[in-house]
Parts: structure tokens; sequence; C-alpha cells
């Protein structure tokens, strides 16, 4: 996963690809590093996706921008539109489900 450190390169992230992820992480947080592990091996499945990671305690005004008020959260965006918002607590199952339904309907 690529990690942001420019706040424009989630704009155009976001603008320049059908479907992506905005995955917002802290340097102190045990779980975002699991949930980053399930997540990219979910991801394996979806190579269309675009997805990259934002550290939200380093980049606070950009969390701030997207109503990011506690880490790990993922956020899902088609077409430019947040379609989906995932936080602390994933069903991995699920998140796997509902990517797999807005793939399906997009390519």
């Amino acid at each position: 996963m690529i990690n942001i450190e420019n706040p424009k390169e989630v704009e155009e992230v976001i603008e320049n690809n059908k479907m992506s992820i905005i995955y917002f992480t802290g340097s102190a947080c045990g779980a975002c590093e699991v949930i980053k592990e399930k997540l990219e091996s979910i991801l394996n499945e979806f190579p269309k996706i675009e997805c990259r990671e934002v550290n939200g305690e380093k980049h606070i005004d950009l969390a701030a921008k997207y109503g990011i008020f506690s880490l790990p959260i993922m956020l899902l965006f088609i077409e430019g539109k947040e379609f989906l918002r995932v936080g602390r607590n994933v069903n991995l199952l699920e998140l796997k489900n509902n990517f797999e339904r807005y793939y399906n309907m997009i390519y």
C-alpha cells in the first residue's frame, strides 16, 4: 500500500480512479497494521481498486477534512463519491462482499 505524504495526492487518487480506497492509520495504532495486512490481502482480488494510506496523526488537517476522528478508518470512493466508511471493528467477510458487489457493478 502506497503511503501518501502530500494531501493533494488524496484528491488525485479519488478523482482519477473509478474505485479508490483511502486508509487512515496512526503510527501508534496496533489495529491499523493488522487491518492493513488483511485489507491488502483482500485487495489482491480487486486489482483495479487503487488504495492509499494516510497517517491521520501526521496529517490532522486531512483527517479532519474527511471527518476522521478515530483510527483506523477506511474510505471507499466510487467515481469520486464516498460509498463506504469502515472503522475499527471491521467484518472482513462483509468488507470483501461489499468490494465485490461494487467492483462487479463498475468493472
